[in-house]
């Protein structure tokens, strides 16, 4: 075996570890979006049988309104939502905060099943620089783009995507000159 199909059978072996990888990342964390989700759902639908024990829990100290995650970008109302809500109501604003949190990890499980996808196409296409890679690339960061846009600030996001751009289109520039050499053979 020649040192070119040595690299190519590495690089198919690493991708396919990838894949794997990411397929347990990617069912971890739609486990826990449908956890939080589901737990959002329970909050606004049983709140009113909930809220004595966690009024209990505020009272004692354990638990506050304020333990919920800091939101950034266009989520970013979510975290003022607590004190919208009257006194004595808990559950609203831990739903808010749950389905929120589930929200989070739907966009964490697309983004890593477009991750996914480019390493099962660089595995079959034995480049990462044919169409259809070029593709599952493409969309893969423009979802991800999009990601940064709704969770982080308008600065964070362009530079996200002015990063993502520069990355693509280095793969641009290795797709045509997998073409040229293709062609020249």
């Amino acid at each position: 075996m020649n040192e070119q199909n040595m690299k190519l059978v590495a690089v198919k072996k690493r991708c396919n570890t990838a894949a794997k990888i990411v397929g347990v990342i990617q069912v971890f964390t739609i486990v826990c979006a449908a956890i939080a989700l589901i737990a959002g759902i329970m909050l606004f639908v049983k709140g009113g049988s909930i809220n004595p024990y966690l009024q209990q829990g505020v009272a004692e100290g354990k638990l506050t309104t304020r333990n919920t995650i800091e939101y950034n970008g266009l989520f970013h109302f979510f975290a003022d939502l607590d004190e919208k809500f009257e006194e004595g109501n808990y559950a609203g604003p831990m739903a808010v905060s749950c389905l929120a949190a589930g929200l989070a990890c739907v966009l964490v499980a697309v983004i890593v099943t477009f991750i996914k996808r480019i390493f099962v196409v660089v595995r079959e296409e034995n480049s990462p620089f044919s169409n259809r890679a070029m593709k599952q690339i493409k969309t893969g960061f423009i979802v991800m783009t999009i990601a940064a846009l709704l969770t982080m600030s308008l600065g964070v996001a362009v530079v996200t995507g002015f990063i993502l751009f520069c990355i693509y289109a280095i793969f641009e520039y290795g797709a045509a000159l997998q073409n040229e050499i293709d062609e020249t053979l």
